[in-house]
């Protein structure tokens, strides 16, 4: 599920860089997504002891931006200061690396610079689309029967509700009522696993619309409690410097953040229902329910608030991480989610990653060791991922290591070694991928360099090629963008792909 604007943001934010060595562009577009909550960085001149050295990355947000772009900033600097980048055992920095930044996450001396690159306070009530509701045969069998609902879980519906820091827990169950049913008639059951302060309000609403209630006074109370969670301050996002990696001697081009916010939003859609501006629907958002949610999408109810002043754990958020370091004609390339990194080898697409999905048979069984459980394909019935930076909530089991969590920002590494014809990387997140195929992309990719087009102007190519005309559909093409295109000028065949 997700929520979208009446018409997409196609506003860019892109760079570009070049030495001897490489050249890129980057670009990254908000697109019918109510945040934008990708980020990116570029290293040109990673230390290297004349090894030409150079990382690129992308991070793919989700519950927030703060960690991506926090990761985005951090990266760097801290894998050029990991014990294997010292040694030139450059994948074990990288797991040294993506380990480190869930360290970074929790320390208090980061959690202002985390607020800031928020840029919008979230209040308490939080959500706007409403708790996420999981079908009961969906559920394993222990976790039925730790709830009392039946074997097999069938009519039974779970509505997953998360809400305000330091409250107590608590379970409440309720009827659903189909349009035009009552619940005798409907046959289901809602359990609602309720955390923090709303907990009471929700069971009082169980309660009055229970065994012999009101099923009018708990749907008015339900509404009451949606009206509440409808609620959002929206601030501008602030520019952050990266201060540690000019203090290493490093440049890095990192995201800055460009969404919108909803005053703007509306301002963009006035234009364009003025005559000759392309139309659009007004300061209305359209909320979709997608045939496919959103790839690692957490919805805004489901997160976990950060606890009090005097119990500080972390940011909510998480986001993926894929990112790519040449050094001494070698390519490594670490990823945790399901972001991806092509290699350009003669124009035949190499893929340097894999998508790390709950379902998958490793990562399914690390779950469930980890306590955890699968639903409707997410970790928990939330999160569409199994590896990423961030989402500290998964990761709380403490007699098992950071590998070994439900979530686990341990990376998947891959090396290959350089030779000619190899041409150029393509970096993305999901948002690229949910419409084209590794070679699909590739073949766009090589198509608009040999036609001169520089990578900042073939990323921007990319955004507008996988940007769905309207939301009506699955819901491909309707999420964030970002591309990284770098071309390998010491690899490539001359006159192959690009000049």
């Amino acid at each position: 599920m997700g929520a979208y604007l009446s018409s997409p943001i196609r506003d860019k934010e892109s760079e570009e860089g070049e030495n001897d060595a490489y050249k890129f562009g980057i670009s990254a577009m908000q697109g019918w997504r109510t945040d934008m909550e990708d980020a990116h960085a570029a290293v040109l001149d990673l230390p290297d002891g004349g090894a030409k050295a150079a990382l690129f990355a992308v991070l793919d947000g989700h519950g927030g931006a703060e960690v991506a772009r926090f990761v985005a900033n951090h990266l760097a600097h801290e894998l050029v200061s990991t014990e294997g980048y010292q040694k030139g055992d450059v994948e074990r920095a990288l797991v040294q690396a993506y380990l480190r930044m869930d360290e970074l996450l929790v320390k208090e001396e980061h959690r202002e610079e985390l607020k800031a690159l928020r840029g919008k306070e979230t209040e308490e009530e939080g959500g706007d689309g409403g708790p996420m509701v999981i079908n009961g045969t969906s559920l394993p069998e222990s976790l039925l029967e730790a709830l009392g609902m039946p074997a097999g879980g069938a009519g039974f519906q779970i509505k997953l509700v998360r809400s305000g820091p330091g409250g107590r827990g608590g379970i409440a169950i309720d009827d659903i009522e189909e349009e035009g049913q009552d619940s005798e008639r409907s046959g289901a059951t809602i359990v609602e696993v309720v955390e923090g302060e709303e907990a009471e309000e929700e069971e009082e609403a169980a309660g009055a619309g229970g065994e012999g209630g009101d099923a009018a006074e708990t749907s008015a109370a339900a509404a009451a409690a949606a009206e509440r969670n409808s609620k959002r301050k929206r601030e501008d996002k602030k520019a952050m410097e990266v201060d540690a990696a000019a203090a290493a001697g490093m440049h890095v081009w990192a995201s800055r953040g460009m969404d919108k916010t909803a005053t703007e939003v509306d301002a963009a859609a006035a234009a364009a229902d003025a005559p000759g501006g392309g139309g659009g629907g007004g300061a209305q958002q359209r909320e979709a329910e997608q045939g496919e949610d959103e790839e690692g999408e957490v919805p805004e109810d489901e997160r976990t608030p950060e606890k009090g002043d005097d119990d500080y754990v972390g940011p909510s958020a998480g986001c993926t991480a894929v990112c790519a370091v040449v050094r001494g004609g070698e390519l490594y390339v670490a990823n945790a989610g399901d972001s991806r990194c092509v290699l350009s080898r003669a124009g035949t697409a190499v893929a340097m990653t894999q998508d790390h999905k709950p379902m998958d048979t490793e990562e399914y069984a690390r779950i469930m060791k980890a306590g955890g459980f699968v639903a409707d394909g997410r970790v928990n019935g939330s999160l569409n991922l199994s590896r990423a930076l961030g989402d500290l909530e998964y990761k709380q089991t403490k007699e098992l290591g950071p590998e070994e969590q439900m979530v686990t920002a341990f990376p998947e590494v891959r090396r290959i070694t350089l030779q000619p014809g190899d041409e150029f990387l393509l970096l993305a997140c999901d948002g690229i991928w949910d419409v084209l195929t590794n070679q699909e992309a590739v073949d766009f990719v090589r198509e608009r360099l040999a036609a001169g087009r520089t990578p900042k102007e073939v990323c921007e190519d990319v955004c507008d090629r996988c940007l769905a005309p309207d939301t009506g559909g699955c819901g491909k093409g309707c999420d964030n963008m970002s591309v990284v295109v770098v071309l390998l000028k010491e690899w490539t065949t001359p006159g192959a792909a690009h000049k």
